[in-house]
């Protein structure tokens, strides 16, 4: 398979990549009935770690009608009850280069089996048709007719994008609709594919209370006072334009002043309106001149 990519980054997205699963096959069997969001949260972002990457964002662990931006904050004490819908996000990072997936669960029974079966085939019928030359549209096309071939809508504001080295979004959108865009992928483009799909009319409401958040802009001349100007330096060195969880700052009482004065943004909480549940599939794809080589 020909792949127009340097081998330094093509090792490193292999290996990320290969990180990604072997943590999913690790925290899978911990994601079940009375087991602690934070737990979850914590114990992929500890095995990215621990694995020699670190992690590209904090982990979501999203339930129900909540379909993504939700990390555990450091005080959080709920659990999975038997009947939730658990989407798990997660993303490892060697030497800037991104590997990004998520996979469904549902705890303890099997009522949204269909609707989790339905995103993974939604999710590789993306992934089938990309070739270099191929519109984004194409692949946003293939994405919806399958969804509503299986009888459900998909999330249309939650899109797919590419990755660049030490950028999470690198610039293409992929939305999971046909969107008329003539904009073409590349041999050698990255792409994150994550369908969303529900029951419900696949419109989003946004919420405050996410607990993600990313460095907008550097500058002592930004932050106005001590603990803000010592917080954007910390966030600066450990974290640079990644996201990063509020549980991971060794004190954050900055925070806010850095929100006031736009050097930091807050993701809001993305949750489908009707309260209908969610599922998501993820996969990072390299294009190569043959097809798809799926990574993670």
């Amino acid at each position: 398979m020909h792949i127009f990519l340097g081998l330094e980054a093509l090792q490193s997205y292999e290996t990320a990549g290969d990180i990604v699963k072997k943590v999913r096959r690790t925290v899978t069997p911990s994601i079940k009935e009375g087991a602690k969001l934070l737990d979850i949260a914590t114990l992929v972002e500890e095995e990215i770690s621990s694995s020699g990457a670190r992690p590209a964002f904090p982990c979501t662990v999203a339930v129900n009608n909540v379909a993504s931006h939700y990390t555990p904050s450091r005080d959080d004490e709920r659990v999975l009850k038997k009947g939730d819908l658990v989407k798990v996000d997660l993303g490892a990072c060697v030497d800037g280069y991104v590997a990004d997936a998520a996979f469904t669960v549902e705890i303890g029974t099997r009522e949204h089996e269909a609707l989790i079966l339905a995103v993974k085939e939604t999710l590789f019928a993306g992934i089938e048709v990309i070739r270099p030359g191929v519109p984004l549209s194409k692949i946003g096309g293939t994405i919806h007719h399958t969804a509503a071939m299986r009888g459900f809508n998909v999330l249309k504001d939650l899109l797919g994008h590419s990755l660049a080295r030490n950028c999470l979004h690198g610039g293409l959108t992929i939305p999971p609709y046909d969107n008329g865009s003539e904009l073409k992928i590349r041999e050698g483009d990255v792409l994150a594919i994550e369908p969303f799909l529900t029951k419900g009319n696949g419109i989003i409401a946004r919420m405050d209370g996410g607990n993600i958040y990313q460095l907008l802009r550097n500058g002592e001349i930004y932050a106005q006072g001590p603990e803000e100007k010592a917080l954007l330096a910390y966030i600066n060195e450990h974290y640079g334009s990644f996201p990063f969880a509020e549980r991971w700052l060794p004190d954050s009482r900055g925070l806010p002043g850095l929100l006031k004065s736009a050097c930091v943004k807050g993701f809001p909480m993305m949750v489908e309106a009707d309260k209908a549940p969610v599922a998501q599939a993820e996969a990072t794809v390299i294009v190569a001149q043959d097809g798809p080589m799926i990574i993670t």
